[in-house]
Order: structure tokens, then sequence, then C-alpha cells
């Protein structure tokens, strides 16, 4: 059993994913890559296996049971040129290309969706496979959804500045493209620049949901719901979450799978929260390459161990 570690060399969920693969005596091929080093490697296309060498490996063939990727967002944090974030999209590009052309290698999400990766599309494949979603509105118009009831069939005309700030306090707004926090609408409008109304990019609008919410992690066989607690609209404001290890995942489960069972994955965490008039769970977003440290960490190495196991354990 070998599993290929690839992506930045400070990404704490490849190191908590190295530490699990260690204790569990799995072979482990490092090609996380220090921002300092650009290692040697060939692959040719007449060949199988690529050669690579680096200060973690020398010169060897590449052959692993399983691999897990991860594009290096965390050089580009400490080090914004834009040569640092172009080097990490190379380099994923090409670590990918290799292990989405050797179907011997286990590989999460290999046949994925390009709907997965799309919010919009997911919510609406979410919604086609059984689950809630919240009201929402894809727009750059915000003057199109001012009304009390939050009903899409109930679309006003009202101008921009007849909504109420209540109004607009219980609604979200978050970009389409993601990279961003999820705001308040009020929040959002007073940071957006309006020409004629409209902004110049479209934004995920929705209604406010409330605690609790819950991320469900799928990995292969097995799933792990934690609910976050937090007093911020999003936690990853301020980083004030506290997660706690659900004793069982809810069943909305089931959905989920179905979902990613339509996008091609056998990977990825859903995110929910809880519609405050029915108490029910609506679900928000997947992610198809989650974060994933913090949770291992509550959930006693769980998370790492269902990776480990995913990738190299023979059935």
């Amino acid at each position: 059993m070998s599993l290929l570690l690839a992506g930045g060399h400070h990404d704490p969920n490849l190191t908590v994913l190295a530490n699990a693969a260690q204790t569990a005596n799995v072979e482990l091929l490092d090609m996380r890559l220090p921002a300092s080093e650009s290692p040697a490697f060939c692959w040719n296309l007449e060949e199988s296996t690529p050669q690579f060498q680096s200060q973690q490996m020398n010169a060897r063939q590449i052959k692993a049971t399983g691999a897990f990727i991860r594009h290096d967002v965390f050089g580009g944090m400490t080090d914004p040129r834009p040569e640092v974030s172009a080097r990490a999209s190379g380099w994923y590009q090409t670590l990918m290309g290799w292990l989405l052309s050797d179907p011997s290698i286990r590989l999460f999400n290999r046949h994925i969706s390009p709907a997965a990766m799309n919010k919009p599309a997911a919510l609406m494949f979410a919604r086609e496979a059984g689950l809630r979603i919240p009201p929402t509105w894809i727009t750059n118009e915000p003057g199109k959804f001012a009304n009390d009831s939050l009903d899409p069939l109930k679309l006003s005309s009202l101008k921009l500045d007849q909504m109420e700030h209540s109004q607009q306090e219980k609604m979200i707004a978050k970009p389409v493209l993601g990279g961003d926090y999820c705001y308040s609408l009020a929040e959002a409008l007073a940071k957006t620049d309006l020409r004629n109304g409209v902004a110049a990019v479209p934004a995920i609008v929705q209604k406010r949901l409330a605690a609790p919410e819950i991320r469900i992690y799928v990995i292969g066989s097995s799933a792990f719901a934690f609910e976050v607690r937090s007093a911020s609209l999003d936690y990853r404001v301020n980083q004030d979450a506290e997660l706690i290890l659900l004793p069982e995942v809810p069943q909305e489960l089931s959905l989920l799978r179905k979902l990613m069972s339509r996008l091609g994955m056998d990977f990825g965490a859903a995110d929910f929260k809880t519609d405050p008039d029915t108490g029910q769970l609506v679900f928000l977003e997947l992610n198809t390459g989650p974060m994933f440290a913090r949770f291992d960490q509550v959930s006693g190495g769980q998370i790492c161990a269902a990776i480990i196991r995913e990738l190299t354990v023979t059935n």
C-alpha cells in the first residue's frame, strides 16, 4: 500500500493526512512542494510512469496505490506575487493530468462533472435530488427581489432605495465564484458599486438561515457529520467556530449521496443550515475539495483514516 500526497508543503490538510499515513504504516510518496523548490520531473508520454526527484524523494518512478492531491492556495497567501500562484496551478495541472490518465491509481472525484464546481448548477441539481434549498436568486439587480415573503414567485419591482434595511438583513449574498465570505445583503450592498441599479457581476442572494449549521463529509463509503457553532454569519470571518462531531449523520445523507453520484463525486463536504420557519435542514453548497484538518482533529482522526482506507486498502 502506498499513498501519494501532492500539493503545497504548508497545506495543513496534507500535513495531518501525512501524519496519519505514517501512523498507519502506509508508505508515503511525498510530492508536497516547498515554495523554494522546483523538483526535477519528467513524464515521457510513451511510458506510463513519470520520474520525480526532490528533497523528499530520490529519483524514482512514481508508483502509488492511491493519490490525494490539493491545489496549493497557501503559498499564494504568504507570497501574493502572480508567479507564485501560476507555479502552483502549473504543478497541479501537471500532476492531476498524470493521475487522471492512470486508472490504476485510486483518486477521489476522478469522474467529477463540471456542474459540481458551479454553485448555481449544484443548487439546481441538489433540488432535483430531493434536497431542500433556500429561496435563491442569481442576480445583479437587487431591487428585483425585495419583498417580505421572500417568495421567488412574487418578485417585486421596488427600487433599491425602497428596500428597508430590516428586509436586507433577512437575506444574504455571496459570490457566484466563491472566494469571499457570506454577508448580509445590507453589508453586501454597502460595499457594491451599482450603475443604473445593477452590479457589475451577479451574486447568489438567498434567504438568511439559522443555526444549527451542519457539515457532512462523504468519503467513499464513509460519512461524518459535524455541527458548526458560531455567532457569526460566516464563521470564517472571525474563525470563531466550535466543531462538534455528531453521533449520527442526518437523514439528508441519502439524498446527498444521490446528488454526488449525479455529479460524479465520491469525496466532498456539504454544508447545511436550518430554515428558521420549519426547523428543517437546507442545503447550501457542496465543496469538492474541502478543508478537513480541524474536523479530523475533532473526530479523533476519523476523517484522515477514512481517506487513507479508501485510497489504499484493497477490498
